[in-house]
C-alpha cells in the first residue's frame, strides 16, 4: 500500500529527526562554533585536573558554554554579546553552586532564570541556544557539591572560563575579521531565489552583518550587499495568486502584554521549568534541576507543532544519550579520555543540534553528566540511568502540558498587529519597513496555523494574513522594477483586503 510508507516515514521523522546531511554541510553550519566550544570545554577540564581541584574545572567547562553563542554576529557586536552571556553564565553558576542543597530553591532559580533569559533573547534576538545554555549551566553546578565555603573559587571558575570562551570567539578576528560578514552574504546569496519570507530574513541578517561588521572591508562587501538587495528585489513575484481575497474574519479579543513575544515565550519557560521541577521533587528525584531543563529544552520549540515534535524527540535522544552516559560511567575511563571524550561530544553537539536534533540530544545528555561526574564522581551508571530517565519524563510531559495549555492562542491574537505593521508599511511607501514587517509577519502566521485549538476566527484570520502577505511581496517586486501602474493597483488592493482587526 503506498500510504502505509509514507505515512511510517512521517512518523519516523517525528520521532527521530531528518536524516543526517553530509558532514560538509554539518561543518559549515556548526564547525568553527563546536571546535572552538570544544577547545575551550577541555582546556577548562585539564586545567583543574592539573591542578587538582576537577570541581572548579568542571565548573570552569560549563561557564565555557559561553563559546556557543554569538558566532553569527560580526566581531564588534560579538565582542559585547558574548561578554554579556559570560557574565549570565557565571552568574548563574555561582546561583546553582548556591542552591544546589536545596531542591526547591534551585527549581525555582532555573525557572526565574529560563523566563528572564527567554525575554532577554528574544528582545536582544541572541540566539541559540538562548535560555537553555543558562539553566544548563545553573542547574549542572548545582550538582558539583560545593560547600559554602567554596562558592568564591566555583565563582572565580566560572568567570575563568567564561573569559576563556570570550578570547576562543573573539580570536578569529586576527585573521579573519570580516568572515562573520562574508558568511552571512554566501547565505543570503544561496537563498535570494527561494522563498520570499526565508530569503528576506537571510538578506535583512546579512545587511546587519555588513553596515554594523568590520572597518576593514575595503567596500567589497558593501557592494556585494547592493547587488544582493537587488538580486533579491528582482526575484519577487510580479502579482500575488488570483485567488479572491477571504472574508475578513471578526476581531479578536484585544492583544494584551503576556500575548507579546517576548512575554510569551518567557512565561511558558518559567512555568514550565518550574512544574517540572517542582513536579520532580515532589517524586522524590535526585536532580531535579534535570527535569527542569528537559522542560526548557522542550519548549524552545516556536510554536505547538514545533513543541510537540520537540517534546518526542528530547525523549528520544535523553533516552539514547542516558544510556550512552551510564556506559561512560560503567566504564569509568581514565581522566584524559574522559576529557577526550567530553571535548569529542561537544563538539558533536554543535554539527548536529541545527540538523538532527535526535543526535545532537544524544550527545549532549552524556556531555552534561560527564562534566558532573568528572567534577562530583559518586552516582552508580544504573542510578543515573533511571534518575535521568524519569526526570526526562517528568520533564517532556510538563513541558507539553504548559506548552499547549497556557497562552495557547498569543500568536493567533498577535496576527492582527503584524498586518496592520504591513498595511502602513505599504501605504506610507516605507520599503525596508515593509521588508522587514512580511518575514515577521510569516514567522506569526507559521506559529497561528499550528496552534493546537484553532478557532474558525483564528483560521480565517491565518488566510486574510496569507493574502496580504502575497500582495505585500508583489507590492515590494513593483516598486522595485519601477511598475508604478502595478504597484497602485497592489496597494489599493491591500488596503482594501485587509482583514478586520
Amino acid at each position: 500500500m503506498p500510504a502505509a510508507p509514507s505515512r511510517t516515514r512521517r512518523v519516523g521523522t517525528h520521532l527521530v529527526g531528518p536524516p543526517v546531511p553530509a558532514l560538509s554541510a554539518l561543518w559549515q553550519g556548526g564547525g568553527r562554533r563546536g571546535v572552538t566550544a570544544a577547545a575551550c570545554l577541555a582546556l577548562a577540564l585539564a586545567t583543574g585536573t592539573a591542578l587538582g581541584r576537577p570541581d572548579l574545572g568542571s565548573a570552569a567547562a560549563l561557564a565555557s558554554f559561553t563559546a556557543v553563542y554569538g558566532h553569527a554576529l560580526p566581531y564588534r557586536r560579538r565582542a559585547a554579546v558574548v561578554a554579556a552571556v559570560g557574565v549570565v553564565l557565571t552568574g548563574s553558576s555561582t546561583l546553582g553552586a548556591l542552591a544546589g542543597r536545596h531542591p526547591v530553591p534551585l527549581v525555582l532559580i532555573c525557572a526565574g532564570l529560563a523566563a528572564a533569559a527567554a525575554a532577554a533573547s528574544v528582545v536582544w534576538r541572541v540566539g541559540p541556544p538562548g535560555p537553555l545554555g543558562v539553566v544548563l549551566v545553573a542547574g549542572g553546578s548545582s550538582a558539583l557539591g560545593t560547600a559554602p565555603g567554596g562558592l568564591g573559587g566555583h565563582a572565580l571558575a566560572a568567570a575563568a572560563g567564561a573569559a576563556l570562551a570570550w578570547a576562543g570567539c573573539m580570536l578569529p578576528w586576527l585573521w579573519d575579521p570580516t568572515g562573520p560578514e562574508r558568511r552571512a552574504l554566501e547565505t543570503a546569496e544561496a537563498l535570494a531565489g527561494g522563498s520570499p519570507a526565508g530569503a528576506a530574513r537571510a538578506v535583512r541578517l546579512a545587511d546587519v552583518a555588513v553596515r554594523g561588521g568590520s572597518t576593514r572591508d575595503d567596500g567589497g562587501l558593501r557592494t556585494r550587499l547592493d547587488e544582493l538587495e537587488r538580486r533579491f528585489l528582482a526575484a519577487l513575484p510580479a502579482a500575488p495568486p488570483e485567488a479572491p481575497a477571504p472574508a475578513s474574519a471578526p476581531p479578536p479579543p484585544p492583544a494584551r502584554w503576556w500575548h507579546a513575544p517576548a512575554a510569551a515565550t518567557a512565561l511558558r519557560l518559567g512555568a514550565g521549568a518550574a512544574a517540572a521541577g517542582l513536579a520532580a521533587v515532589a517524586l522524590g528525584l535526585a536532580s531535579p534541576y534535570w527535569a527542569a531543563t528537559t522542560a526548557v529544552a522542550v519548549l524552545l520549540g516556536t510554536d505547538a507543532r514545533a513543541t510537540r515534535a520537540r517534546g518526542l524527540q528530547r525523549a528520544v535522544g535523553t533516552a539514547a544519550g542516558v544510556l550512552v552516559a551510564g556506559l561512560l560511567v560503567a566504564l569509568d575511563p581514565p581522566v584524559a579520555v574522559a576529557i577526550a571524550l567530553a571535548a569529542a561530544l561537544q563538539l558533536a553537539v554543535e554539527l548536529l543540534v541545527a540538523a538532527q536534533y535526535v543526535l545532537a540530544v544524544s550527545c549532549i545528555t552524556p556531555l552534561a553528566l560527564l562534566l558532573v561526574h568528572l567534577g562530583n564522581p559518586g552516582a552508580t551508571a544504573a542510578d543515573l540511568v533511571t534518575e535521568r530517565l524519569a526526570e526526562t519524563g517528568v520533564g517532556v510531559v510538563l513541558a507539553l502540558a504548559v506548552g499547549l495549555g497556557l497562552l495557547p492562542r498569543a500568536a493567533s491574537r498577535r496576527l492582527p498587529a503584524a498586518v496592520r505593521e504591513v498595511t502602513a508599511a505599504a501605504a506610507a511607501g516605507d520599503d525596508r519597513r515593509l521588508g522587514e514587517a512580511l518575514p515577521h509577519l510569516a514567522e506569526v502566521s507559521a506559529a497561528a496555523r499550528a496552534e493546537l485549538l484553532p478557532t474558525p476566527a483564528g483560521t480565517s484570520r491565518v488566510r486574510a494574513a496569507r493574502a496580504v502577505a502575497d500582495l505585500g511581496w508583489a507590492l515590494l517586486g513593483a516598486r522595485a522594477r519601477g511598475d508604478h501602474a502595478v504597484a497602485a493597483e497592489l496597494a489599493r488592493r491591500l488596503a482594501a483586503d485587509q482583514p478586520a482587526s
